[in-house]
C-alpha cells in the first residue's frame, strides 16, 4: 500500500512538473504580478473549493457578457465551454485578479483583449458547428487531442461540435508563437481543418 501511494505522488509531481514546464515564462505565467502572490496556477485553478459546475478546478470568474458573433448577438450559452473559460479574462469584461472569491482590478491588456464583438474573429460556439456537409472542413484525426471540436448543446437540447478557442489554441503553451496548439508554418494550423 505504501509502494502505491509513493508512485501515485512521483506521478502527481511528474505531472505538475510537466504543466509547469510548459506555462513558466508563458503569456499565462502571471507568477510575476504582485496580485498573483508569486502563484502561477490559482489564477485559473485551484485545489479546493473551485467553482461549481465547471470543469478543471475552475477558480477564475466568469464573464456574464453578451457577445456579438458571426450571424446574431449571443451568450455565454452560445460557448462551449473552454471558450467561456478563455473569455473569462479575453473578454475584458472580468479582471485577471479576480479569481479565488476577490474581486480584482487588474484587466488584460489590450494587446490580448478580444473583446465581446467576435464578429472580426475566427468563429467559435454556436456560430462555428461541424461537422458539417462540405468535405473542405473535417480536422483529420491525427491532430493533438486538444485541437479536437468541442460539445456545444443548443437551446433545443441538440449537441453538436464546434470550434473553440482551444481548437487552435493552448493555454499552457506548446512553444509556438500565440500559444498555439501546433506551428501555423505555412498555414499548417489553418490548413489542418481547412482542407482544400
Amino acid at each position: 500500500m505504501k509502494a502505491k501511494s509513493v508512485l501515485m505522488s512521483a506521478a502527481v509531481a511528474l505531472l505538475a512538473s510537466g504543466a509547469s514546464a510548459q506555462i513558466v515564462g508563458s503569456a499565462h505565467d502571471f507568477s510575476s504580478m504582485a496580485w498573483s502572490g508569486g502563484e502561477i496556477c490559482k489564477p485559473c485553478h485551484t485545489p479546493h473549493f473551485a467553482m461549481p459546475g465547471l470543469p478543471r478546478l475552475w477558480n477564475h470568474e466568469m464573464s456574464t457578457a453578451t457577445y456579438t458573433m458571426h450571424d446574431a448577438a449571443g451568450t455565454q450559452d452560445d460557448l462551449d465551454e473552454r471558450s467561456r473559460l478563455c473569455l473569462s479574462c479575453h473578454d475584458g469584461t472580468v479582471a485577471l485578479d479576480s479569481y479565488g472569491g476577490m474581486t480584482g482590478t487588474s484587466y488584460i491588456p489590450s494587446s490580448a483583449n478580444i473583446g465581446t464583438d467576435l464578429t472580426n474573429d475566427h468563429p467559435i460556439g454556436a456560430d462555428a458547428i461541424y461537422p458539417d456537409t462540405s468535405t473542405r472542413f473535417h480536422p483529420p484525426s491525427s491532430l493533438p487531442s486538444s485541437m479536437r471540436l468541442r460539445p456545444w448543446t443548443d437551446s433545443s437540447g441538440v449537441t453538436r461540435n464546434v470550434v473553440s478557442c482551444g481548437t487552435c489554441h493552448t493555454a499552457h503553451n506548446r512553444g509556438f508563437p500565440h500559444m498555439l496548439n501546433i506551428s501555423n508554418s505555412a498555414s499548417a494550423l489553418c490548413l489542418a481543418c481547412h482542407i482544400k
